[in-house]
């Protein structure tokens, strides 16, 4: 049986840790922490097909979004094929949404344009001033709370799995042997494939292999509301986000008009998931300047209640959670980096905002590369 090591607990290195396990190779597992604590913990759990670039990119998040729904049907990580709706607040943005449901590749995201009477007939709880919105059916949401937990019990089932936490990778390097990982106490471990997924750590060891690679890294800040009292069955978005994704790069952009002055400084889209227990994870910001403050900022969080407070119809719950969190972007072409630094050894990362949707099918990718 061939072995591989899985350096990150993190959901990109989890699903490596799943798609290797799947196709029968021995898994070793490495983690810093005692449990991941860094972007994938800290996002909006979202599967976010609908602003994904027409392509490549596209595909990849389709061939994600099947991987989604089949490991959801075998780990406890609150899946749903929920969908979402973007919502346009504005006879201007109506007519950008409009654009983007006939988009040619419209039909295959799952595009549907709905007046506000269809919109409101889907979520009784939107009564607020908008045009219409629209509907994305590929789109799909997980919990981040239970997602790492869940994919790593799923994991168990494997035997020749093995999750080893607290041991930090301070040094790489490949022989005749195989390929090799160590801690600063000299604990090394070794096998004939590794994937490297240290998601936003860009130094130390790994930093001579990313020396050129095009990335950066990217700060968010979040909240969580109290519970709504009322089930939403899509996820939602304003119209902002259409600026922030790939997909509606040709449409008629500026017909939304300025952003106002919070939304531009902090580069803002309201994107929104209700959790579980009723509660609503909403954002986001953006900062791309290091180094990042480390101060959470009030006036993004009252903004994104404005937008909700219009959308709903009334004043949505308080705010009870504010967090940040920081992932790593890839600020080329590349949908991601992969990076093949000896034989069987990989350095995967550079997701960005798109990791989570895309991370099985990024997965799926490497483990291909090691069966051939």
């Amino acid at each position: 049986m061939k072995r591989v090591l899985i350096v990150g607990g993190g959901i990109i290195g989890t699903m490596h840790a799943i798609l290797a396990a799947e196709k029968g190779f021995a898994v070793t597992h490495l983690e810093r922490d005692m449990k991941p604590q860094s972007a994938s913990v800290r996002n909006f759990g979202l599967i976010w097909v609908s602003g994904r670039r027409a392509g490549g990119e596209l595909d990849l998040a389709l061939r994600a979004r099947s991987l989604w729904a089949t490991i959801g049907s075998c780990a406890e990580i609150g899946f749903r094929a929920n969908g979402s709706l973007t919502i346009a607040q504005s006879e201007n943005e109506y007519t950008v949404i409009q654009e983007a449901a006939s988009m040619p590749d419209a039909q295959k995201r799952g595009f549907r344009i709905l007046n506000r009477i269809q919109t409101l007939a889907l979520e009784p709880e939107l009564a607020g001033n908008y045009a219409g919105s629209l509907q994305c059916t590929t789109d799909a949401a997980v919990e981040p709370a239970l997602l790492l937990g869940g994919l790593r019990e799923y994991l168990k089932s494997f035997p020749e799995y093995t999750w080893i936490p607290e041991f930090e990778v301070v040094d790489f390097y490949h022989d005749e042997n195989g390929n090799h990982v160590s801690d600063i106490s000299g604990r090394r471990y070794s096998a004939e494939y590794i994937a490297l997924c240290a998601g936003a750590a860009h130094k130390g060891f790994i930093e001579s292999f990313l020396e050129k690679a095009p990335l950066r890294k990217v700060r968010l800040q979040m909240a969580s509301t109290a519970p709504l009292g009322a089930t939403l069955s899509h996820s939602l978005a304003d119209a902002d986000s259409l600026r922030y994704y790939p997909a509606f790069k040709d449409l008629s952009l500026a017909l939304l008009g300025a952003q106002s002055e919070i939304a531009t400084q902090f580069k803002m889209q309201l994107l929104l998931v209700q959790r579980l227990d009723g509660s609503m994870t909403i954002g986001d910001t953006h900062e791309y300047i290091e180094p990042f403050t480390h101060e959470i900022d009030e006036a993004p969080y009252d903004h994104l209640r404005g937008v909700m407070n219009n959308i709903f119809g009334r004043e949505v719950p308080r705010i009870e959670k504010r967090w940040d969190g920081v992932y790593s972007q890839s600020t080329s072409e590349e949908i991601y980096i992969r990076r093949e630094i000896a034989p069987g050894a990989h350095i995967v990362t550079g997701g960005g905002g798109r990791g989570n949707t895309l991370a099985p099918a990024i997965a799926e990718e490497t483990v291909e590369q090691w069966s051939l």
